[in-house]
């Protein structure tokens, strides 16, 4: 750190003094006089110098945070993270797990992103510890925070820690948080719902639709609610069971499969028993992957647009908007149903 750092206040200029604070760090790090691990003032040294409140520096120094410009090391004081100033956006991106399709999401988000912002992600792997750490370590160190909730009623105590302006929730959770954060969301209820009716040609060739999960969260049972309701109102016979193993098979039925164990699980099943898939048997899986469309001369699958979940997301935190928007769900027709 130099014996000085000098901070130019122009008391006529409506700009608050924790913006000065903010543009002379950045201007050092433009002109090379700061790098990469240098130590900064600390908040006491700076309000001695230039009789600020404590307030004042630390709401530039937490603003430096969120960028990832700065970092701070109990005990020891600030620190330079990162020399490119550019970024506008530090966001934090927490998922559930990775998957192929989240995996699409997540190069979608950061290639939309990448210009004005850097991301950093991390998985919480429905752990609510693991949640809970990730949350706590994160705090006041991104300007924005991209969530997936864990499916537990603690979640949101975790999440209300952070800003509540810069939250933002992603695929999971619209029933528990829409109405306190932005979001871009699967509808699960109503985009299993709206597939099959869109799509009821192709439930009328079958004796009996059965949906697979064996899953106890929120959004699972949203889909169930949905596979049911459509069931009722056509009508057709319906089971859902959550072990295909142990369910007696008829010729005519057809499957909506939730894991893609259970997908493995009846394409094999078809194949033993000699049934035609699409005509003695169904099966529509959720969630679309490459392989899908060559596994057993191709599945039929129903799934939100993950690259454009990510895409939108990322205009949001671009543009500064705080949207809720239900992301698009498709079905992809194939030979399986």
């Amino acid at each position: 750190m130099k014996n000085t750092f000098n901070i130019q206040f122009e008391d006529n200029l409506a700009v608050p003094k924790y913006r000065h604070i903010i543009d002379a760090i950045l201007q050092k790090l433009k002109a090379g006089e700061l790098k990469k691990g240098d130590k900064i003032p600390s908040l006491n040294m700076l309000c001695k110098q230039y009789g600020l409140s404590q307030d004042t520096v630390l709401m530039a120094y937490n603003e430096l945070k969120a960028k990832g410009i700065i970092t701070s090391q109990v005990g020891k004081g600030y620190f330079i993270q990162k020399e490119d100033a550019a970024y506008q956006h530090n966001v934090l991106l927490v998922f559930d797990k990775l998957t192929a399709y989240k995996e699409d999401l997540y190069d979608a988000f950061k290639q939309a992103i990448h210009q004005e912002g850097s991301e950093q992600i991390f998985f919480h792997n429905n752990n609510l510890k693991m949640f809970q750490a990730i949350i706590d370590g994160a705090i006041g160190n991104y300007s924005h925070y991209v969530i997936m909730p864990v499916n537990h009623p603690d979640a949101l105590a975790s999440i209300s820690k952070l800003p509540p302006k810069k939250v933002f929730i992603l695929d999971q959770g619209r029933k528990e948080y829409h109405h306190l954060y932005p979001y871009v969301c699967q509808h699960f209820e109503q985009d299993i719902f709206n597939i099959l009716k869109n799509n009821s040609d192709l439930v009328k060739k079958y004796k009996r639709m059965i949906l697979v999960t064996s899953h106890q969260k929120s959004h699972f049972k949203d889909i169930i609610n949905g596979f049911t309701n459509f069931c009722q109102q056509h009508p057709i016979t319906a089971e859902v069971v959550s072990d295909v193993k142990s369910f007696s098979i008829k010729e005519g039925d057809a499957f909506v499969v939730v894991d893609d164990r259970d997908l493995e699980w009846l394409v094999r099943y078809s194949m033993e028993k000699n049934m035609v898939l699409g005509t003695d048997l169904g099966i529509v899986s959720y969630n679309e992957t490459p392989l899908k469309g060559i596994v057993a001369s191709g599945i039929t699958t129903i799934s939100t647009d993950f690259a454009q979940m990510g895409k939108i997301m990322a205009g949001m935190i671009l543009q500064q908007e705080r949207l809720k928007i239900d992301n698009p769900f498709v079905l992809f027709k194939r030979s399986s149903f």
